[in-house]
């Protein structure tokens, strides 16, 4: 019985926290399955941060989010497994391979549904509303937001490449600052002009016209583009939701 009991290793917590978070960043760098919950999970958040949730609907979502995160990384951990297993093609290898991604599947599904459901109806009940809140932050606080907008791409850009160990430039990244600072104007410019339609068709074709100078110029690819975007507009709404909430 003795020769079956576990030896105990002398890890320290923050050995096995660092670990754990080592873990964490492997599979964000090599799963793009991961990298794909992340930015959902992302939106989500953003889209909760700007409705009024209850506790339990809050703790619902939250809960959603962290069992796709924990599937996904057993998923991962088990193709990993099978791979140094076998690394010729095996039947019930490919089994247990497809049952751990369906688990995957069938969390994810269930909680866009569940989060579908819960955010939908409020956030269309409260948009009118939040966009006029909104529109109320002074013009000038945009000089804050650019500025922010721009510093926090500039880091995710730097940290992005040294991650990867490729040598800090211009040209690639994760993501476009150029784009992220094109769609972060855009949106300002829109938030305060919701009621005039050619402004906001202005902003829009602007934007767009910096983006696709990036992308025609071979700068940075359409993925990094809209990554840009993407963040450019989503910062820039909480920039502006959290001015209104502390009344700034």
């Amino acid at each position: 019985m003795n020769n079956f009991r576990r030896k105990k290793r002398s890890k320290s917590i923050v050995e096995s926290f660092s670990n754990a978070v080592n873990g964490l960043m492997e599979i964000f760098y090599q799963e793009r399955n991961m990298r794909i919950h992340l930015i959902i999970a992302v939106a989500i958040l953003v889209l909760v941060f700007f409705v009024n949730l209850s506790h339990l609907e809050l703790i619902v979502i939250l809960f959603c989010i962290g069992l796709v995160f924990a599937l996904e990384a057993v998923n991962t951990a088990i193709e990993l497994i099978s791979d140094k297993i076998s690394k010729e093609y095996d039947e019930q290898i490919k089994v247990i391979k497809d049952v751990s991604a369906a688990s995957v599947l069938i969390a994810s599904i269930l909680s866009v549904i569940i989060a579908y459901i819960i955010i939908t109806k409020k956030f269309k009940d409260s948009t009118p509303i939040l966009i006029e809140k909104l529109s109320n932050v002074p013009e000038y606080m945009f000089i804050f937001v650019f500025v922010l907008v721009l510093l926090l791409s500039m880091l995710i850009k730097v940290w992005y490449m040294r991650f990867v160990g490729r040598k800090v430039n211009v040209q690639g990244g994760l993501i476009s600052v150029h784009a992220a600072l094109a769609a972060s104007t855009a949106t300002f410019i829109i938030i305060h002009s919701w009621k005039q339609p050619y402004i906001i068709l202005m902003a829009i074709v602007l934007a767009l016209l910096v983006i696709q100078s990036r992308y025609e110029a071979k700068i940075h690819t359409l993925s990094e583009l809209i990554n840009g975007s993407l963040f450019g507009v989503i910062i820039t709404l909480i920039i502006l939701q959290g001015m209104n909430l502390f009344k700034i």
